[in-house]
């Protein structure tokens, strides 16, 4: 059973790490029956919850994962989590939220880390435990005092990891924080885009091969991801009146901006050119002004997640009105 916060759960149009994992098991001959109560994304777009549109759900997604889950809450009630669905074992990736939204002490982070690991040995006494490292992220470059924190909990976990280890219920570290890029693998400073995931997996992977013996250490080098929304934006363009073209289209899961290119085909143009703002999905449908009267454009949309711009609409094009007529 996997344990974690939003970086586990993941949100609308995500793989998440469970799913890269789960992925490499099987293809290394492994049956892995994942557990818990949980079976959905978080939709970032509309801050709903029970989201199914990963992006791609032919997997086992069940675990223990949603957004601001901390150790403090969860060190309650693992114990009846483990009792109800058994696992063999359990992965862990909680602590964040603890410190940055809580403020919670080094020492109670200790203390609520042994409680947890206390509580689901209580349920399952042979239950082996992977501890993964809290990765790195934005707010740990910028704030020293937060990455103290940080870095003083990673410690506390591979002290807790060593002194409580057991043979009848062994704990091991997952080294997750190791090959993340800050501004390559995160779409938003914090949360993981498809190649962090695979680092974060890659780390789970590695230590259940080499310590428990289960599946093969994730392969070298990486792929390397399309980042972004990958479902395409479906795009209609209508007159909107004089030197104006108003643009609908379909949101794509987790996409929380759209660019929005234009080409002017009676100047000749032939390229793009990309506004600078993206438009936000409750700016649906969004009208152009500006335009000049008469003139054949072509537009298309790039939906993005955070800082990762993926899929492309089609492309759609008009010939803008020269006089004002009622836009339908």
């Amino acid at each position: 059973m996997i344990v974690g916060d939003s970086i586990t759960e993941g949100s609308s149009g995500d793989y998440t790490w469970q799913y890269w994992l789960y992925k490499h098991l099987r293809a290394g001959g492994v049956s892995p029956r994942m557990v818990g109560p949980n079976h959905w994304l978080f939709n970032n777009v509309t801050q709903a919850t029970r989201s199914i549109s990963y992006a791609d759900p032919r997997f086992q997604h069940a675990n223990d994962a949603s957004w601001g889950l901390t150790l403090i809450h969860e060190k309650d009630v693992i114990g009846a989590k483990v009792a109800k669905y058994r696992p063999d074992y359990l992965l862990v990736l909680l602590g964040l939220d603890d410190i940055a939204w809580q403020g919670i002490s080094q020492p109670d982070m200790a203390a609520n880390l042994a409680s947890f690991i206390a509580a689901a040995r209580a349920a399952r006494p042979r239950i082996r435990i992977v501890l993964g490292l809290i990765p790195p992220d934005h707010r740990q470059q910028t704030d020293p005092a937060f990455a103290a924190s940080i870095a003083g909990f990673n410690r506390t976990i591979i002290a807790t990891a060593s002194r409580l280890s057991t043979v009848r219920s062994p704990i091991a570290v997952a080294r997750d924080r190791a090959g993340i890029n800050v501004a390559k693998d995160l779409l938003d400073g914090t949360h993981p885009n498809a190649n962090g995931d695979i680092k974060i997996a890659a780390a789970f992977a590695d230590v259940l091969a080499s310590r428990f013996h289960l599946g093969s250490a994730y392969p070298r080098p990486f792929p390397v991801l399309p980042t972004g929304p990958l479902t395409h934006p479906g795009l209609a363009v209508t007159p909107a009146g004089a030197g104006r073209a108003k643009l609908w289209w379909t949101l794509a899961p987790g996409a929380d901006g759209y660019f929005v290119y234009l080409q002017d085909l009676t100047r000749s143009e032939v390229t793009f050119t990309k506004l600078r703002w993206p438009l936000f999905p409750a700016l649906d449908p969004w009208t152009v002004s500006l335009l000049t009267p008469g003139d054949i454009y072509l537009f298309k949309l790039q939906a993005c997640k955070g800082v990762d711009c993926g899929a492309f609409s089609n492309v759609a094009g008009i010939t803008v009105p020269s006089r004002s007529r009622r836009s339908r």
